[in-house]
């Protein structure tokens, strides 16, 4: 478990059937990290690509994906991107690591890491609550590949019961 502070994101936000979130949002963020995020101004780390996804409603066959960078304030936000604001959070963080490179994380990859997120969450049901219908998020600090490590960060609130 980890507390994070409060942050600001800048990106291009995308709306993704839950259905077909395990292609689409790698898409997306791919798309965003090639062509999008040299738009982002004053980016605070430009090499660390955030993906944050909200679901607004439990009921919804959606959810928002942003792709993103973090950014200092929310002035200065180019035309045709949104912004989000993480508030500060006690998180359960997990850590994917593999011996590919990140653009490589795929459906079948990514399903593995979500597999693992919900069997921990099963295991430990009634210690705490997993608040992942609130907003989770990915972080690839993409200058910690060297051409064999990949690693992939991922966050969502947690409540102690």
């Amino acid at each position: 478990m980890v507390v994070i502070p409060t942050f600001h994101l800048v990106g291009r936000l995308h709306r993704i059937e839950i259905a077909e979130s395990l292609t689409k949002a790698p898409e997306a963020a791919k798309q965003f990290w090639w062509n999008d995020r040299q738009k982002v101004l004053n980016p605070l780390e430009t090499d660390i690509y955030y993906g944050l996804t909200r679901t607004h409603d439990p009921s919804f066959s959606w959810t928002t994906y942003l792709p993103s960078m973090r950014v200092e304030h929310l002035s200065d936000i180019p035309n045709g991107f949104a912004s989000d604001t993480i508030p500060a959070s006690l998180c359960v963080g997990f850590r994917y690591i593999r011996n590919h490179h990140y653009e490589e994380i795929d459906q079948q990859r990514a399903k593995a890491l979500y597999n693992a997120i919900n069997e921990l969450s099963m295991e430990k049901k009634g210690k705490y609550e997993l608040l992942d219908t609130d907003f989770y998020i990915e972080k690839i600090d993409t200058s910690t590949y060297d051409g064999q490590y990949c690693q992939m960060e991922w966050f969502a609130p947690i409540r102690l019961r």
